[in-house]
C-alpha cells in the first residue's frame, strides 16, 4: 500500500464517526468506536485487512486486474449500520480519495411506491445523502481528498489542446 497515511485515515474516521453518531462516542458500536481513536503514529496497515482489528469492519477494494484499489470501512451511522467510509487510490498512490458510500440502493420495484416501507426507505436515503454531503464537506475542509476536490481541480485545469 503506497501513500495512504495513518494520520489521514485517522482524521477521516474521526470526522465520519463524529458526524454519523451525533450522540457522542458512547453511541458508536464498540468495534467501530476503535476507529475513532486510531494512532496516527502507527502503521496504516495495522488498521486494515487482513488484521484482526479490521475484521468485520474493513474490506479490500480491488481494481479490474485484481490489484489493490482501496478500502471500504463499514462504520455505519446512528440511523443506518451499513454506511461506509471508502478510500480509493488515485493515480497510483499519489493521492487517496475519501468518499461515503451510502450503501442504500434498493432494486427498483422491490418496494411498492406509496407504501409505508417505500416512504421509510426514501426518508432513509435522503438522510444518508445529507450525512454523506456533510461528511465529505468536512473532509474537504480538513484538506482530505474527495471526488468533489478532483472535479474542482479538473475545472481549474482544463485539458490543453494539441
Amino acid at each position: 500500500m503506497t501513500g495512504l497515511k495513518t494520520a489521514e485515515l485517522a482524521r477521516a474516521c474521526r470526522i465520519f464517526l463524529t458526524l454519523a453518531y451525533p450522540g457522542g462516542e458512547a453511541t458508536i458500536p464498540e468495534k467501530r468506536r476503535a476507529y475513532l481513536h486510531l494512532d496516527a503514529n502507527a502503521l496504516c496497515s495495522d488498521y486494515l485487512p487482513p488484521t484482526e482489528f479490521a475484521r468485520g469492519i474493513a474490506q479490500v477494494l480491488t481494481n479490474a486486474t485484481g490489484g489493490l484499489h482501496g478500502y471500504s470501512l463499514r462504520l455505519g451511522s446512528k440511523g443506518f449500520p451499513h454506511l461506509k467510509l471508502q478510500v480509493t487510490d488515485y493515480n497510483h498512490g499519489t493521492a487517496w480519495v475519501f468518499t461515503v458510500d451510502t450503501h442504500d440502493a434498493f432494486p427498483r420495484g422491490a418496494l411498492v411506491e406509496g407504501s409505508a416501507e417505500h416512504a421509510a426507505w426514501t426518508q432513509l436515503q435522503q438522510n444518508n445523502r445529507r450525512l454523506k454531503e456533510e461528511i465529505e464537506a468536512a473532509w474537504a475542509q480538513e484538506g482530505l481528498w474527495t471526488f468533489h476536490k478532483l472535479l474542482l481541480l479538473d475545472l481549474e485545469s482544463p485539458p490543453t489542446q494539441a
